[in-house]
């Protein structure tokens, strides 16, 4: 069984929304501009070299796979010390944005990397919880 894990320190970053501008050229006609955000290429960017480095020069992973995504976030400094203890502890969930689905979408970046195509993917389960040490990780292995 194949399994490539890596982690991408510091906050998570969920992939945000495209966004879209129109472009009206010289005499031309407008057209509408859809582009992905900075943050989002700069994530994606730094999440593909880690991932680079984990697959250590070998081919992208072939056949149906498996993805797990944990998603460690910081603890809001406003929170008192109990509460603070209780997250780390896992009694408490990070609930707030950004959605479990958009920290998900961020693997479109391993595209020709890890896999040839996300459409391999048949089970993926992503874990959003709190850390002292925020942090992405990534596991995806062989479907048995």
């Amino acid at each position: 069984m194949t399994e490539i894990k890596f982690t991408v320190p510091g906050k998570p970053r969920a992939k945000a929304r495209p966004r879209f501008r129109v472009v009206t050229p010289k005499g031309k006609k407008s057209f509408v501009h859809t582009y992905t955000p900075k943050e989002t290429e700069t994530e994606e960017g730094v999440l593909r070299h880690i991932a680079s480095i984990a697959m250590a020069g070998r081919a992208p992973l072939t056949g149906p796979l498996v993805i797990q995504m944990a998603a460690y976030l910081p603890v809001p400094s406003s929170w008192t010390k109990k509460k603070r203890e209780a997250a780390l502890a896992g009694l408490i969930y990070p609930t707030s944005k950004p959605d479990w689905d958009n920290y998900a979408k961020i693997q479109d970046g391993l595209n020709l990397i890890v896999w040839g195509d996300d459409a391999q993917i048949v089970d993926a389960h992503v874990y959003k919880r709190y850390s002292d040490t925020p942090r992405l990780v990534i596991s995806v292995k062989d479907k048995e």
